[in-house]
């Protein structure tokens, strides 16, 4: 798969979304407030959201594939159909075995990101001598999200200046993600690169209506990037198996759909944790379609689920009925404040 995050970063379509309007509530602490006390009336006591450990993802994962596995083996026709079985066995294996770990250079990269009481000569140091990584970076901080009217940028420091140092980890391990799973193959390259363009173009609707859930929208951003990746890795495993059969991967229609919209929450989770990403963006990235606890406020995953939902509107040109979509995920945030910076976009065409 090694290309399609740089390729879609210099691609992406995504338009850059304009500054909170006037009057709105900005900082994310004020909407976080509101929010709890609205919480409070209509409720009797906030809405929390209880954390989840690596190890509830990885029983979420296997019990997906049990269910998976139980009904593809009542079909009539599985014995027609030997790859979905090898497949199932292949998503099965330990969570070590299905997920790629990242390069050693990428984690050093990750956690440099996140400390302080370092040189930033040294992170600068560590990016440059990757050019995949540098090449990212510009790219990024050249996109329209974050260089917009501003002159472009050629240096590595003056790139992590402009995305900051959140912006610069979540591109290390976009980048790296994009480097280490496999293409798996005809057919499945198109929803692959589609799987890609999707993630790209939610990241910088993520981090505008951040605020409207009281999240951060640098941490939105990051987590947008990669709140499909789920997907990712299956198509990896797909790849794996086309390589162990020397031959392309036959399924039957519909049943891949299945497969993905069963399993890549759960894998996704698991995968952020492999990666260190964090609880907050593992749970995030379990529940961005808000299907099992939508009542329970998580500020990540209402960002990503409403961000999503706008990115793939915009993607066929559809209408967005933002108030059925409030209601479809329960979502906490405040309606008013993206109501208006949505209407501010579709404005500004």
């Amino acid at each position: 798969m090694a290309g399609f995050f740089s390729k879609l970063l210099g691609s992406s379509a995504t338009k850059p979304m304009p500054a909170p309007p006037a009057g709105a509530p900005r900082r994310p602490e004020e909407i976080l407030q509101a929010i709890e006390a609205a919480a409070e009336l209509s409720t009797g006591s906030a809405l929390v959201w209880i954390a989840r450990d690596a190890s509830y993802w990885a029983q979420r994962t296997e019990t997906a594939l049990a269910r998976l596995r139980a009904d593809w083996e009542q079909t009539p026709e599985a014995a027609k159909w030997p790859d979905v079985t090898s497949l199932l066995d292949q998503l099965s294996l330990p969570p070590e075995a299905v997920i790629r770990q990242l390069p050693a250079a990428a984690r050093e990269a990750m956690a440099l990101c996140e400390r302080d009481d370092l040189p930033r000569s040294r992170l600068i140091d560590r990016l440059s001598q990757d050019p995949s990584l540098v090449q990212a970076l510009l790219r990024q901080a050249n996109s329209a999200s974050y260089g917009a009217g501003l002159a472009p940028i050629l240096r590595v420091d003056a790139a992590i200046d402009r995305i900051g140092l959140v912006g610069t980890r979540a591109v290390v391990v976009a980048a790296s993600v994009d480097g280490l799973l496999s293409k798996p193959g005809s057919p499945y390259d198109a929803l692959l690169a589609a799987a890609w363009q999707h993630m790209v173009n939610t990241g910088p609707l993520a981090r505008a209506f951040a605020p409207a859930f009281g999240a951060d929208g640098e941490e939105a951003f990051a987590i947008a990037l990669l709140h499909d990746v789920g997907l990712l890795i299956i198509f990896d495993r797909i790849s794996t198996l086309r390589s162990a059969n020397r031959r392309a991967v036959t399924l039957p229609d519909g049943w891949l759909d299945t497969l993905l919209t069963e399993l890549h929450e759960p894998l996704g989770a698991v995968a952020a944790h492999r990666w260190g990403l964090g609880i907050d963006a593992a749970d995030a990235i379990g529940t961005h379609h808000r299907r099992d606890s939508p009542a329970e406020r998580h500020p990540l995953a209402e960002t990503l689920f409403l961000a999503e939902h706008l990115a793939r509107v915009m993607a066929r040109g559809e209408p967005l009925d933002l108030f059925g979509l409030w209601g479809e995920g329960e979502l906490t945030g405040d309606q008013t404040y993206a109501h208006t910076l949505l209407d501010r976009y579709v404005q500004r065409g």
